[in-house]
């Protein structure tokens, strides 16, 4: 037998935010089956899959998975901006994510400690069941003013998970550059750094899960393994809110049964 203690700690959900690149290599092309996305790009014709567009098929995908937990999107490349706080208005993030664009701010640099920071900032008066960052990024840092080692050391100190998603590995990948005289994208070969020991280490301090996805479906597993997570973070503190009453049912039934022992010894020894 089971008593609900307090419903109030499942309803208070999780909080995430999500800190998206938004930096140049995120034009690069992100190649795999687009069928193995959770819904088609939206590119132009002749235009191949870039990893911004299968970010934000993936992100969407996420939000629409989400039932009662707050979600926000940061946004980050030479400088991080706040697109949305946490909020239960998944349609209007859906929105948001969808206008998103490279140009929208400074691309020239990727300021990973700041688009951290900034995430964690809006969770600091959090009452949420758990507070969760996912950061989804392709470069390394070199702009901004706060060390992500440092954006690690705040979550921690405010129990903040960060999951580290890298897009890409490294090595050379087709950009768009331009159109031919026919006025079919035009495409180079560029490299842009990546530090996958800088995220290895920031999940691994701030208790979360590091990913690499080389192409859409991995990036698409990736977002659906730490859903998994967070499911598994719900159920954790729904049990928690159940108390076990059979150990306090117990107690009056055997009190019960020494009663009943001991007045049978007494009635057996008046009338024998």
């Amino acid at each position: 037998v089971s008593l609900k203690k307090d419903e109030r700690t499942e309803d208070k959900g999780i909080d995430i935010v999500i800190v998206m690149d938004l930096s140049g290599s995120m034009k690069a092309v992100f190649d795999g089956d687009p069928d193995d996305l959770p819904s088609r790009p939206n590119v132009g014709a002749n235009q191949r899959i870039t990893r911004l567009e299968t970010a934000k098929v993936v992100v969407k995908d996420f939000i629409s998975r989400r039932k009662s937990d707050r979600i926000g999107v940061v946004v980050f490349a030479k400088q991080a901006y706040l697109l949305s706080p946490p909020t239960l208005d998944y349609q209007l993030l859906t929105k948001l994510v969808s206008k998103l664009t490279l140009r929208v701010i400074d691309e020239s640099g990727t300021a990973i400690g700041d688009g951290l920071a900034t995430a964690i900032s809006r969770m600091r008066h959090s009452d949420a069941t758990s507070k969760v960052v996912i950061l989804l990024t392709d470069g390394d840092n070199n702009a901004g003013k706060v060390a992500p080692e440092y954006a690690a050391q705040l979550a921690t100190e405010k129990n903040c998970i960060i999951h580290t998603i890298q897009i890409g590995t490294g090595d050379e990948v087709d950009v768009e550059d331009g159109t031919d005289w026919l006025g079919h994208p035009r495409y180079v070969r560029q490299r842009f750094p990546v530090n996958p020991e800088l995220l290895q280490r920031i999940s691994d301090q701030t208790k979360g899960q590091h990913f690499v996805a080389t192409d859409g479906k991995a990036l698409t597993d990736s977002m659906h393994k730490i859903l998994d997570s967070l499911e598994k973070t719900r159920f954790e503190a729904s049990r928690s809110s159940f108390s076990d009453l059979f150990p306090l049912l117990l107690i009056p039934g055997v009190a019960l049964l020494g009663l009943d022992v001991l007045l049978r010894v007494l009635l057996l020894r008046r009338f024998p």
